[in-house]
């Protein structure tokens, strides 16, 4: 074992340097930027993307180089030991520099979305009392910086997504129209702000304190309002050693394509494993995942980050993938998926398979993997590192009101999961601190963070992904995962996507009803019939769907993960008595959540379907949060024009 990895009691950035091997003009970082061949095409509307993807290549001297510059340029700022820098920005080497060299003064950052709204962007500086800001340069996020800020004293620096790249390419580059600009006060541009630190003579490195907080980084929000959660030093280096534990090794300067962006906890861990590894970083700015083809065709990397959603447009086309070691997928709905990458792989040249990562945000990425030394189709994997796994069964006191966790010990046994290690962090800070003894819990000294979802370990120790604990269906007081639903479903050829969810039942109380997104959209009514036979055939009668909707695409929420409660409001909502119609969108404008578009005879109100909406919403416990509702009144015999296809059994 490395003993630079095993000891992770170090700061994020002395952690790197003293991993980092000792050949200056080593290639660190590749990045590229994608440039269509034909800027007139509308790339929306394109399967495939017809793109060149010009690269600049960064070594290990520029990285430290450039990382001490910025450190030095943050002082020139009046950035302190303590301020915290909000970072808006995506994955460039800008965004590296700027993490380590925070890291390394002893400053703290504050990943948040890009496409954060306003009043998102402006509760966020108010709770973690940013005076700092770093924002990709871009139209909408200047708007949104500078009607965010109004009134606040902020410093905000800007980089463009190609400022890496020569002067001669920045020039050729297409620029904002002027309509487009959006003037900020207290805006320093990058090359200004680099050329501020020249007056420093030196950035001293910050000293390591033991579990002190390093940065800030948002939760996914699948189920509720995304939370801060503390990250520490030690955090941020426990993935590297865990890997080190585990016994998976990557080869100097191969390259490592990494498609998840550094503004999620799943990025921001695997790059600095990744770094610590002395592989090749391969990013890019865009997150679309049409370009994961052409970025597997041009680099041929040898391991690869990516979600299923990269799997989905990766195997539309063949290519040679015998160059291909260890791929890992992180994200949901991966075994609907997992057979099409394994298949994939061999029949392009490998013999490798497709390997997936669990865990949360709240557990610093940290918990069970699927790996070279450790596989089994269908499984999580097993833990990884020195994390360790609770599987408990929950009930309530009937005398306290109090919920009791109980240790399952049995094999093969399904409960509620719990990990605890290296990787738990520090809890949720600002507004949602209140949530933190709900997720993070003591038992016997230790704490665990409850992951959400419900589990069981076989006797091997792998263990499998049963549903999320409120996403299971308890139907006539007997609860079940919908996972063997999904499976079933994604049996067919043309089902792209699909998710099941409980829906509200008087009779039953939850029953499933499954949400599906197709390749091919010709004989809807014929691929519907084949999924229903595919269903029946696979899963018992108790737990198949009451209810099948076609649909052109799942609710997602920022970083690609399903929106389940999006889905649950549209199913409570299409219930309603005279709804014959309804879809649901992401908002997400800082004045509403969602947008519900209604098709609904005459007479009814949006008041009327809110209050049924909320009366569902407080019997299944789901947040309804603030809708938009678009309403089109229709007659009962034009009960046909419907904009989707929905059957209940």
């Amino acid at each position: 074992m490395n003993k630079n990895k095993i000891n992770i009691n170090k700061t994020k950035y002395r952690y790197l340097m003293d991993n980092l091997d000792l050949f200056p003009v080593r290639p660190m970082l590749k990045y590229t930027v994608p440039v269509p061949n034909d800027p007139t095409v509308d790339e929306s509307k394109e399967e495939f993307f017809d793109r060149k993807y010009p690269e600049v290549v960064i070594t290990n001297a520029k990285f430290s180089k450039m990382v001490d510059l910025t450190a030095r340029a943050l002082i020139a700022q009046g950035v302190k030991k303590g301020d915290i820098v909000t970072i808006c920005h995506t994955n460039t080497p800008e965004t590296l520099y700027m993490d380590y060299a925070l890291n390394k003064i002893g400053a703290k950052y504050d990943y948040i979305y890009p496409d954060v709204t306003v009043e998102e962007m402006k509760s966020d500086l108010e709770e973690l009392n940013s005076k700092y800001i770093f924002a990709l340069d871009d139209p909408q996020i200047r708007k949104n910086i500078k009607d965010a800020t109004r009134g606040m004293n902020v410093k905000v620096i800007t980089s463009s997504p190609i400022e890496s790249f020569p002067d001669q390419f920045k020039m050729l580059a297409p620029k904002p129209e002027q309509k487009d600009l959006v003037e900020m006060e207290n805006e320093i541009k990058w090359s200004d702000f680099i050329a501020s630190g020249k007056y420093v003579s030196t950035a001293d490195e910050n000293k390591y304190v033991p579990n002190d907080v390093c940065g800030y980084v948002h939760t996914s929000g699948t189920s509720g309002v995304p939370k801060a959660v503390m990250i520490t030093n030690e955090n941020a280096n426990s993935l590297s050693r865990a890997y080190d534990i585990d016994g998976t090794f990557y080869k100097s300067g191969e390259d490592a394509l990494q498609t998840i962006p550094q503004f999620v906890e799943f990025g921001q861990a695997t790059n600095q494993m990744l770094l610590c590894s002395n592989a090749c970083l391969v990013i890019i700015p865009e997150m679309d995942p049409r370009n994961y083809y052409d970025l597997l065709k041009i680099y041929k990397p040898k391991y690869s980050y990516a979600t299923p959603s990269h799997i989905r447009e990766l195997i539309k086309r063949p290519q040679d993938m015998s160059n291909v070691e260890i791929f890992y997928f992180g994200g949901d709905n991966f075994a609907a998926v997992e057979d099409d990458i394994n298949s994939y792989f061999k029949e392009n040249g490998s013999s490798a398979v497709g390997y997936q990562g669990y865990s949360s945000t709240e557990m610093s990425v940290n918990g069970i993997i699927t790996r070279p030394n450790a596989y089994k189709k269908g499984s999580l994997g097993k833990l990884s590192g020195d994390t360790k796994a609770l599987i408990v069964d929950s009930k309530v006191d009937s005398e306290t009101g109090k919920e009791i966790l109980s240790e399952i010990k049995e094999l093969n046994k399904v409960g509620e999961l719990l990990l605890t290690g290296s990787g738990v962090t520090k809890g949720y800070a600002g507004n949602s601190k209140s949530e933190t003894e709900k997720v993070y819990i003591n038992i016997d000294g230790t704490t665990y963070v409850r992951m959400g979802d419900y589990v069981y370990r076989d006797e091997d120790d792998f263990y499998y992904y049963m549903g999320r604990v409120k996403n299971i269906i308890k139907r006539k007081s007997f609860a079940f995962s919908p996972d063997e639903i999904v499976k079933a479903i994604s049996k067919h050829p043309n089902v792209k996507d699909c998710v099941v969810v409980p829906r509200h039942s008087d009779s039953e109380g939850e029953t499933p009803s499954a949400h599906i997104v197709l390749r091919n959209y010709e004989n809807v009514s014929k691929t519907m019939n084949e999924i229903i036979s595919l269903v029946d055939e696979n899963v018992q009668e108790f737990h198949r769907p009451t209810d099948y909707k076609i649909r052109e695409k799942l609710v997602i929420t920022r970083n690609n993960k399903i929106d389940i409660t999006a889905l649950k409001i549209e199913d409570t909502i299409s219930m309603y008595p005279g709804v014959k119609s309804v879809n649901i969108e992401s908002q997400n404008d800082g004045n509403y959540d969602y947008q519900v578009h209604l098709e609904t005879v005459n007479g009814i109100t949006e008041d009327e379907v809110m209050e049924y909406l909320k009366s569902i919403a407080n019997i299944m416990k789901f947040n309804v949060g603030k809708i938009k509702f678009i309403i089109n009144y229709i007659n009962y015999e034009d009960e046909a024009k419907v904009n989707s296809y929905v059957k209940h059994i």
